[in-house]
């Protein structure tokens, strides 16, 4: 493009992340900022308006606030109406939907049951069927931006799955068959690389310097953001920290291996453990780190004595991910939450004791997004690529 016109682009996707990190702001305040005379801001944010992308309104103002020198009283914020993402978190037997505003607002979510080895053109299906929904209720008014959608398996960098074992998945090309079907951008991310960007992305007081996210449910996915971006190695399936080897031999794991990290401390390790002789559908799975947080929680020596082993296998893993990202947050989600939720401080604890000494000790809590997480991050991804100024390439 033009070079005039490439800089109006660039611009204008610097306000709109300026808005999204600092909240609304005078124009006035918006040209300090980026460096821009007031005259070429009014044209960028006229221009913005134009399109529906950002709105005026009254600014309030409370104890500190500051005074304006461009137009007074009036801020220029997001127009949360003037797009929307939708996230599609693929598990299984399962679609998880959550559909962000402009202003990353979640303005509708749905989780549907499906075949718990649903074929990824089924799954595309569920997706289109769920815009068509959206639109039909004129939920989107035409302004479905673009679509993110996750899997818990190795996707490269172009979303392209190639290998999802635990859906039966082997090199598809899921990008190309959901943008087919839905004609907007598509996205494709692993669940947990989603998950980790949506927890940062949603959070902008969050420190991005060196970020580590572990997703514990049915497996146990990992991203790391370094300095506000996805690590995502040379083809875009690293950070499966779920397969770091942390014996030499253990249950078999879905990659084939023995000792991972993964199979000894998700939900099928913990049926394992607590009262192995019960059968449990689907449901009762999903159900079971609640029922053993509860049970623990009551005196359960049994379901005590199992939480403490899953969160020792933890905190190995987690050591040594310390050792080589040394990180200042780490983030767990996923299902396992309540069992993990009563050991946070014990587990910070040991590995802050057992990491490298002179080691800063990282921060270790909770996702914030819920059973959300993942859709809402595969969401964020849609609405990063969009409209978010890191993502311009120069010569594009």
């Amino acid at each position: 493009m033009a070079d005039q016109t490439f800089a109006r682009y660039v611009n204008e996707r610097r306000i709109l992340t300026q808005l999204r990190l600092q909240g609304a702001m005078p124009r006035a305040e918006l040209a300090r900022r980026l460096a821009l005379t007031p005259a070429t801001i009014t044209n960028l944010v006229d221009n913005l308006a134009s399109d529906a992308l950002v709105i005026e309104q009254h600014a309030r103002r409370g104890d500190g606030a500051r005074r304006d020198v461009g137009r007074p009283g009036v801020d220029i914020a997001l127009n949360p109406q003037g797009g929307f993402f939708l996230g599609a978190e693929i598990g299984v037997g399962l679609v998880r939907f959550a559909l962000l505003d402009l202003a990353l607002g979640v303005v509708d979510s749905e989780t549907q049951r499906l075949a718990t080895t649903i074929s990824p053109t089924a799954a595309v299906e569920a997706i289109a069927t769920y815009v068509e929904g959206l639109e039909r209720r004129r939920r989107v008014k035409g302004r479905l931006r673009s679509v993110g959608i996750t899997v818990p398996g190795l996707v490269r960098s172009d979303g392209h799955v190639v290998h999802l074992p635990i859906l039966g998945w082997k090199d598809v090309n899921l990008r190309a068959l959901a943008e087919a079907a839905l004609s907007v951008p598509v996205f494709v991310e692993n669940n947990a690389h989603a998950a980790a960007f949506g927890e940062v992305y949603t959070q902008p007081g969050l420190s991005t310097d060196a970020i580590i996210y572990l997703k514990l449910g049915t497996g146990c996915g990992g991203a790391a953001i370094i300095n506000g971006r996805l690590m995502r190695g040379a083809s875009g399936t690293g950070s499966e920290f779920g397969h770091l080897r942390i014996r030499t031999a253990g249950p078999r794991c879905s990659c084939g291996q023995e000792g991972c990290l993964e199979t000894f401390v998700n939900i099928a390790a913990l049926q394992r453990a607590y009262r192995p002789g019960e059968g449990y559908d689907t449901d009762g799975l999903s159900a079971l780190p609640t029922r053993v947080a509860e049970a623990a929680a009551r005196g359960d020596r049994d379901a005590d004595a199992v939480m403490n082993g899953l969160a020792g296998h933890l905190i190995t893993g987690l050591t040594t991910l310390v050792n080589i990202f040394n990180p200042g947050t780490i983030v767990l989600g996923g299902p396992m939450r309540p069992v993990l939720a009563s050991r946070l401080d014990a587990i910070a604890e040991a590995v802050g004791a057992a990491i490298v000494p002179g080691m800063a000790r990282p921060q270790i809590r909770l996702s914030t997004l819920g059973e959300l997480e993942c859709a809402v991050g595969a969401a964020t991804i849609a609405h990063h690529r969009a409209f978010d100024v890191s993502n311009i390439e120069i010569g594009s």
